[in-house]
């Protein structure tokens, strides 16, 4: 019963994180130019690095902790190296 709770915490959790990313709008330096800037945010893959999934989950959490914080739009810093276990970025606030 525990495995089976931790199962549908972990499932509800990471819906929750989608939810909330799907808020957060991508965007580059130019687009953010007159916003806020709110704070730096980052996800982790989480163990399993290098895959597409992994990746797209952790932007999704960056982008979560983001819309947490009330910003509407993200900055990707650039990846330093093909070993990525995080992804990171300034959050924003635009408009009013």
């Amino acid at each position: 019963m525990k495995v089976l709770s931790l199962v549908v915490a972990v499932a509800v959790a990471s819906h929750s994180a989608a939810a909330l990313a799907a808020h957060v709008e991508d965007a580059d330096a130019a687009k953010v130019a007159s916003c806020t800037f709110i704070k730096e945010v980052e996800g982790k893959t989480q163990g399993a690095k290098y895959t597409r999934a992994a990746l797209g989950n952790a932007m999704d959490a960056a982008r979560a902790e983001a819309e947490k914080a009330g910003a509407t739009h993200i900055v990707w810093n650039k990846v330093s190296s093909a070993n990525v276990s995080s992804v990171s970025g300034k959050a924003y606030r635009c408009g009013s």
